[in-house]
């Protein structure tokens, strides 16, 4: 076998691969109950197909920071707790993400939070 390698030169195509699940994000979903425990589990967003670094910033629709993602480990995922930087709870409508990963390029996206 071969160990993982990270090829930055392919990973440009890649970047734009990164999607967010749940998107929609549908608030008091059956995906909020934990399995275990039957209780409510912790909110939260995934980004996926992420570089090993990156920053992932999420605004509001007209461009006000909400929460700044910062990733350097060997997964490919990050998650969001949901929480505004100043740990808010968000309100209800359209996200802007946007991916930074140096050396790489940058990928925009959209987050949609309903009831």
């Amino acid at each position: 076998t071969r160990a993982a390698t990270f090829q930055e030169e392919m990973s440009e195509s890649v970047l734009n691969e990164v999607y967010v699940v749940p998107n929609p994000y549908i608030a008091y979903s059956s995906a909020e109950i934990a399995f275990r425990t039957g209780v409510r589990d912790d909110r939260r967003l995934e980004f996926r197909n992420l570089p090993k670094k990156c920053t992932i910033r999420i605004y509001t629709i007209v461009g006000e920071l909400v929460d700044t993602i910062e990733k350097d480990d060997p997964t490919n995922y990050a998650t969001w707790d949901l929480l505004t930087f100043e740990s808010q709870e968000i309100a209800y409508g359209v996200y802007i993400f946007h991916v930074d990963a140096p050396g790489i390029g940058t990928n925009i996206g959209r987050i949609a939070m309903i009831k």
